[in-house]
C-alpha cells in the first residue's frame, strides 16, 4: 500500500518543503535520465506504457482511511512490475503510473505533483532492488522468492511511509512517530493481511506476464476490489466510532454541566472535590470551597420574570471567571447557588482575597437585554484540611458559611466558624428537648418597656421568649429560635408564647397597668394561614382585647413570600393587633411594599441608633427613618437608646417611642410588674402628667 501524500496544511511552499521536495524529484530524474541514455532499448519496452497505465486506473480509485493521509491501492501492480524489471525501469514505471485526482483538475503545484510521484518512484525502485538482490529474478526457487517478495514489500513501504511522515511533520510541527501511527489508526490490522495478501498476488501476475503477456493484469481486479471494500467498510467503522466517541462526549458534558449556564454541574463539582481533596491528603496540601449565594435575586425572577432571571444566571460564569485563577473550577450548583474548588492554596487568605474580588465583580451591575440589573451575593468558605478533612463535611460547613454571611447582609463573605454549626450534636440534642420542655413551662418571658419621647408615658413592653433549661441554664433565643424556626414545633412555641404574653397582659390588667405586649414572628410565622385564628383564639381564652396585642417581625419576610405573608398580614389587621416592622433599615423593605403592607409602626433598628450621638452619618439615618415613617403615617420607635444623649436627640427629631438599656434591660416577670407600676401614676382621669416625667425614674431597676 502507498501512501500518496498529506494535506494537513494546504499546498505549503515553505523553503523547507521545497528543500524536500527537491530532494526526491531531482535525484529521481538525474537517476532516469542517466539510465535512459545508457540504456535506451530497456526503456523503450512498450509495455512500459501499460503498466504505467494501469497503475494510473487503480489510483483514480482512491481509498478512504485513517485520518488525513490518502491510500492507494496501486501497490500490487508496482510491486509487480519491481518483481520484472529492474530498478530504473521500475521506477519510470511508477513515475508516469502515479496519479492524483488533483493533478487533473490542476489544484497541485507543479513541484509539489511530481514530488508525489517521485516519492513512489522511490519506494517501487526500492522493492525492485531489494528483490533482485536477495532472489536474483521470479525463476529463484520458492524458499528464497517468498521472503525475497516480503522483504521487498516491506522496504518499499517504509521509505514511502517514512518520506510521507517527513513532509507532513514539516508541515504541521507533529513528531515524525506520531504522524505514522495516525497513519495507521484503525486500519493496521487489516492492511497487514491486505498487503500480504496482495502481494502474493503480485508474484502470481508477475510469473503469469511472462508466459500469458499482459493480460495477466485482469488478475488483479477481483482482489483489488475485494480489498477497496474492505478498506471502505474500515472507513465507515472508523467514522461511526468517531461519530459514537463524539456523541459519547457530548453526552458526558451534558451530564457532567448545566444546561442553563454551561458551567460545572454538582455531580462535576463533587467529583472535582473528591479527586482534590485526594491529592491534598498524598501532599499534605490545602484547598478551599466557596459556597456562592445570590442576594435578592428572587427580586429578579417575581419583578422581571424567570426569562431574565435566566439570562443572569448566564452572565455570573463569565462575568466571575476573570478572577478565578487556572485550574480553579466554579459550578452551578442549583437555583442561584454556585461552588468553587480552589485547589492548591499557599495559605487560607488567599481563598479570602478570592471572595474578595468575586464580590467586588459583583459590585457592577450587570446588563441584561438593555436593563443594568444590581444582584450582589454572599459567600461562605470553609477550608480543608483546616475545617475538615472529610469532603461531604466541609461543604456543609461551606454552606453554613455561607448563611451566616446572608445574614450579616448582602454583599459579605464569612470564613466558616464553629459558631455557626447550627447542627452540631449539642444542638440537635437540644431541639429535641424543645417539646418536652413546651409541656413542662421551661420557657419564660421577659419583657423590656418601650416609653413615649414626648411624656415618658408607658407605650408597651416587648416580649423576649428564653428557655430556662434545667442543665443549661437560661439558653438565649438565638441558640434555639432558628432551630425551631426549620421545625414543626414554630407553631406550638408561638402559641405557647400567646398565652403567656396575654396571660401577663390580664395580670398587668388586674394591677392597673394597661400596656400593650408586643410578640416577634419569624418570618415562617407568616407563611402559617392558621396564624390569624390562632390568635384570635388565644385573646378570646384570656379575655383580652385585640388592643393587648402587637406583633414585630423583621424585613425578612418580605423575601420568603411577599404575596403569602401580606395576606396573612391583612387577616392579623382585620383582627385588630397592631403591627410593626422590626430592625427597619437593615433588611429589603422598599416603599412599594411599605405602602401596601397595614403596619402601624417601625422600629429603628439599634446599630443605628446606639451611635447616632457620636456618629453623624447614623444620626443622618435616623432623622430619614423618622421622616419617613412620620410622612407615611407610622409610629416610630427607637431600639437601642442607652444614653441621654440619644434621648435628647430623639426628642428633637420628633421620635415616638424609645426602648433600651437607658430605660431599662429585659425583665423577669416580676421585676417588670414593679418597674411597670412604680411608673403608672394614679390620677384623675384626663390629668396631665407631671412636668419632665419624660426624664424622671427612666433607668433600669
Amino acid at each position: 500500500m502507498q501512501a500518496s501524500g498529506t494535506e494537513r496544511v494546504a499546498h505549503d511552499r515553505r523553503p523547507a518543503i521545497i528543500a524536500l521536495e527537491l530532494t526526491i524529484v531531482l535525484p529521481l530524474v538525474a537517476l532516469l535520465t542517466y539510465l535512459i541514455d545508457h540504456n535506451t532499448t530497456e526503456f523503450l519496452d512498450w509495455r512500459i506504457l501499460v503498466w504505467a497505465g494501469a497503475i494510473a486506473v487503480v489510483d483514480l480509485l482512491p481509498v478512504a482511511a485513517a485520518g488525513e493521509i490518502k491510500f492507494s491501492l496501486s501497490f500490487p501492480i508496482e510491486l509487480s512490475a519491481a518483481l520484472l524489471y529492474q530498478p530504473g525501469v521500475a521506477a519510470l514505471i511508477a513515475f508516469l503510473g502515479a496519479l492524483d485526482r488533483r493533478e487533473l483538475r490542476r489544484e497541485l503545484p507543479f513541484l509539489k505533483a511530481v514530488y508525489i510521484r517521485g516519492q513512489i518512484a522511490f519506494s517501487v525502485a526500492a522493492e525492485s532492488l531489494v528483490f533482485h538482490t536477495v532472489a536474483g529474478d521470479l525463476h529463484a526457487p520458492w524458499w528464497k522468492l517468498g521472503p525475497a517478495v516480503l522483504l521487498a514489500s516491506l522496504a518499499g513501504y517504509l521509505l514511502n511511509a517514512f518520506v510521507v511522515a517527513t513532509y507532513a511533520h514539516l508541515q504541521t510541527g507533529e513528531s515524525t512517530m506520531k504522524i505514522l501511527r495516525e497513519m495507521h489508526v484503525g486500519v493496521f490490522g487489516e492492511f497487514v493481511i491486505s498487503y500480504m495478501g496482495l502481494a502474493l498476488f503480485s508474484v502470481l501476475v508477475a510469473i503469469s506476464t511472462q508466459t500469458t503477456g499482459l493480460w495477466a493484469l485482469v488478475v488483479f481486479v477481483a482482489p483489488l476490489a475485494f480489498a477497496r471494500q474492505m478498506f471502505q467498510r474500515t472507513h465507515s467503522l472508523m467514522v461511526a466510532t468517531d461519530e459514537l466517541a463524539e456523541r459519547q462526549k457530548e453526552n458526558e458534558h451534558q451530564a457532567l454541566h448545566d444546561s442553563l449556564t454551561d458551567l460545572p454541574n454538582r455531580m462535576l463539582f463533587l467529583r472535582t472535590l473528591g479527586e482534590v481533596s485526594d491529592r491534598c491528603r498524598e501532599s499534605d496540601g490545602m484547598f478551599g470551597v466557596l459556597i456562592m449565594d445570590l442576594d435578592r435575586f428572587k427580586e429578579v425572577n417575581d419583578t422581571l420574570g424567570h426569562h431574565y432571571g435566566d439570562l443572569l444566571l448566564q452572565e455570573i460564569g463569565p462575568r466571575l471567571s476573570r478572577v478565578l485563577r487556572e485550574g480553579d473550577l466554579m459550578a452551578r450548583l442549583g437555583g442561584d447557588e454556585f461552588g468553587i474548588v480552589l485547589p492548591d492554596l499557599p495559605d487560607g487568605s488567599m481563598a479570602v482575597r478570592i471572595a474578595q474580588r468575586l464580590l467586588e465583580e459583583m459590585e457592577q451591575p450587570i446588563a441584561v437585554e438593555g436593563l443594568l440589573l444590581d444582584v450582589s451575593a454572599s459567600i461562605g468558605i470553609a477550608l480543608f484540611p483546616h475545617h475538615s478533612d472529610d469532603v461531604e463535611t466541609l461543604l456543609r460547613r461551606a454552606d453554613m458559611a455561607m448563611y451566616a454571611a446572608k445574614d450579616a447582609g448582602s454583599g459579605v463573605y464569612e470564613l466558616y466558624d464553629p459558631s455557626f454549626d447550627q447542627y452540631s450534636p449539642s444542638r440537635l440534642t437540644l431541639i429535641g428537648q424543645v417539646r418536652p420542655a413546651i409541656e413542662n413551662e421551661e420557657f419564660v418571658l421577659h419583657y423590656q418597656p418601650k416609653v413615649h419621647l414626648e411624656d415618658g408615658r408607658l407605650a408597651g413592653v416587648e416580649a423576649l421568649v428564653r428557655w430556662e433549661h434545667p442543665e443549661r441554664g437560661l439558653v438565649p433565643p438565638d441558640e434555639f429560635i432558628p432551630l425551631v424556626e426549620q421545625t414543626v414545633l414554630l407553631r406550638p412555641l408561638t402559641q405557647y408564647v400567646l398565652n403567656e404574653a396575654l396571660r401577663q397582659w390580664c395580670d398587668w390588667k388586674v394591677l392597673g397597668i394597661d400596656v400593650p405586649v408586643a410578640v416577634n414572628l419569624s418570618a415562617r410565622n407568616l407563611l402559617d394561614p392558621q396564624l390569624p385564628e390562632q390568635v384570635e383564639e388565644a385573646l378570646g381564652r384570656n379575655g383580652a382585647p385585640a388592643s393587648a396585642l402587637s406583633f414585630e417581625l423583621t424585613e425578612s419576610f418580605l423575601m420568603a413570600d411577599p404575596t403569602r405573608s401580606i395576606g396573612v398580614l391583612g387577616r392579623l389587621a382585620d383582627v385588630g393587633v397592631e403591627l410593626s416592622i422590626d430592625d427597619f433599615g437593615t433588611g429589603y423593605s422598599s416603599l412599594s411594599y411599605l405602602r401596601r403592607l397595614p403596619i402601624d409602626e417601625i422600629k429603628i433598628d439599634r446599630s443605628f441608633v446606639m451611635r447616632m450621638h457620636v456618629d453623624a452619618d447614623d444620626a443622618m439615618i435616623v432623622r430619614a427613618t423618622v421622616d419617613l415613617g412620620r410622612n407615611l403615617g407610622f409610629r416610630v420607635v427607637a431600639e437601642g437608646v442607652e444614653n441621654a444623649e440619644t434621648w435628647d436627640q430623639l426628642c428633637v427629631l420628633g421620635c415616638d417611642v424609645a426602648q433600651g438599656y437607658f430605660l431599662a434591660r429585659a425583665m423577669v416577670p416580676a421585676d417588670a410588674t414593679r418597674w411597670l407600676a412604680a411608673r403608672t401614676p394614679e390620677r384623675a382621669p384626663g390629668e396631665a402628667p407631671p412636668a419632665d416625667a419624660h426624664r424622671a425614674n427612666l433607668r433600669a431597676i
